[in-house]
This record gives C-alpha cells, sequence and structure tokens, in this order.
C-alpha cells in the first residue's frame, strides 16, 4: 500500500510539472505570436516605404527636397533683402581686415 501511495504521489508530481510546463509553453507561444504579428506589421510597412521611396515622383522630391532641379527644369532663386543688399559695414571690415592681415603675414614670411 505504501508504494501504491508513493507511486500514486510520483504520478501526481509528474503531471502537474507537466502541466506547469504546458501553461508556460502555451504563455511563451502567445507572446511570439503577438511579437511576429508586430514584426509583420513593421515589414509590411517597410516594404510600402520602399516601394514609394523607388518611385520616380518620390525620388523627385528627395532630389527637390536637397535643392537638386532636374534637367531643363527653371528654377527660381529668391533672395531675402538682407541678401540682396550685400554684406554689413560690419562684415565688409572683417574681410578688410582680413586681407590685410594676409598681405602683412605674406609679406614677413616672404610668400609673395
Amino acid at each position: 500500500m505504501l508504494v501504491a501511495a508513493v507511486l500514486a504521489t510520483g504520478i501526481g508530481l509528474a503531471a502537474y510539472s507537466s502541466h506547469r510546463s504546458d501553461q508556460a509553453l502555451r504563455q511563451q507561444l502567445v507572446q511570439l505570436q503577438a511579437q511576429t504579428q508586430t514584426l509583420n506589421g513593421q515589414v509590411r510597412a517597410e516594404r510600402q516605404e520602399l516601394a514609394a521611396a523607388s518611385s520616380p515622383a518620390w525620388q523627385s522630391e528627395l532630389a527637390r527636397a536637397q535643392g537638386l532641379a532636374a534637367p531643363g527644369q527653371q528654377v527660381y532663386v529668391i533672395e531675402s533683402p538682407a541678401v540682396a543688399a550685400g554684406p554689413t559695414p560690419a562684415e565688409q571690415g572683417v574681410q578688410e581686415v582680413g586681407h590685410s592681415v594676409e598681405l602683412i603675414a605674406s609679406g614677413v614670411l616672404g610668400l609673395a
């Protein structure tokens, strides 16, 4: 009778352990399926983005955003009034000082 009780306890523990293991594996499976769905959505989005990026319209927009123009395309440049007016007196003074320093340095060092 003692052997039967020990055997029954062993079988019960094995069944419980198997049940817990099955639950853990089911939970892991559900998590992995959710991750797979998320990754599939990301892959679909990236494929759509790649398809759009390879279209001529997208490439044209990208080139335009980078300041490029298609051959034969007319380009108009609109300057701000500050740029059109030229350098300010302070900027002119800095340029003149820089030029003078270059002249002096080249004269002193004999780089003429």
